[in-house]
């Protein structure tokens, strides 16, 4: 159980709260601090006695601290959770049963509900108008990242034949990943909601479209390099991927009034629709149902 945090003390003890409320007994919980200057380190030492604290220098990139704490983890199933999340019960039992009842899978990850302060008062659905896969999950990935960190559980070892969170990306480090696990291994889905994803104008996400919808580009290139035949085969999928976040990217920059950037990546979303049927004008019509579902359930 690896929980990266900075500069939230209150949050991160909600966090660890809520992972020894699930009822397990040998859960290993490794909190670590991304070089935070308020008392993180005295309520997790104090408040947490079991679990281990890893403080590193500020480094901003959470794939960074996840990567140390996976260095300390020993555990066969390693779950993630943001500092500002929380486990609502029943979650780790769940993803546990999942793995025994699918020793091939690599990665499960949980539906759950995003809040604003309290975690018992949902204002929405985490995969409301998402795509919910279970088995292949790979061309569903390729057209776009529904799995929060904190909603996955990942086996230990096809991490380690996978590698772990790649540093040189700021944003997306945990969709580089799932693709990468995708690729190889089924994804299950479990059913319920079991996770709690905190709303708020702090979010690390917030006002970064540009930044992350690129980082997204690279790693789906990325994933034409590493595994150009996979690829090939869900040609549509990738495609849809690709136009999706460039036309994102545009409309960011459009905003910003960057005319000539928003320009030449709402270029590269048409050229990359033009793979798609009707050249992409169905898969803008899903895109835009999912659009208006995430609306209605996130108020």
């Amino acid at each position: 159980m690896v929980i990266s945090t900075y500069n939230r003390a209150q949050l991160v003890d909600e966090a660890i709260r809520s992972v020894e409320a699930q009822g397990i007994a040998d859960v290993e919980i490794i909190a670590v601090d991304d070089g935070s200057s308020d008392d993180t380190a005295r309520v997790v030492r104090e408040r947490h006695p079991a679990a281990v604290y890893v403080l590193q220098p500020h480094t901003g990139h959470p794939g960074a601290a996840r990567n140390r704490g996976l260095a300390a983890a020993r555990a066969e199933l390693v779950a993630f959770l943001d500092d500002d999340d929380v486990f609502l019960p029943g979650m780790l039992a769940a993803q546990l049963a999942a793995f025994d009842a699918h020793p091939n899978a690599g990665l499960a990850y949980a539906d759950g509900h995003f809040f604003a302060d309290d975690p018992s008062i949902p204002i929405g659905r985490l995969l409301d108008g998402m795509p919910r896969p279970s088995g292949d999950a790979f061309p569903d990935l390729l057209r776009g990242n529904f799995i929060f960190p904190s909603m996955a559980v990942v086996r230990r070892a096809c991490l380690d034949a996978v590698g772990v969170f790649d540093e040189d990306m700021c944003y997306a480090q945990d969709y580089d990943l799932w693709l990468r696990l995708a690729a190889r291994y089924p994804v299950i889905r479990v059913d319920g909601a079991l996770v709690g994803i905190r709303r708020h104008a702090m979010s690390m996400s917030r006002g970064r479209v540009s930044e992350i919808r690129s980082d997204a580009v690279r790693i789906l290139h990325k994933m034409e390099r590493l595994h150009p035949g996979l690829v090939r085969r869900h040609a549509a999928a990738f495609h849809e991927g690709l136009a999706r976040n460039c036309a994102a990217i545009a409309v960011a920059q459009l905003r910003e009034g960057q005319l000539a950037t928003a320009a030449r990546h709402g270029s590269r979303a048409f050229r990359h629709a033009a793979h798609l049927e009707f050249g992409g004008l169905r898969a803008l019509g899903a895109w835009w149902k999912r659009r208006a579902a995430r609306r209605v359930a996130q108020p």
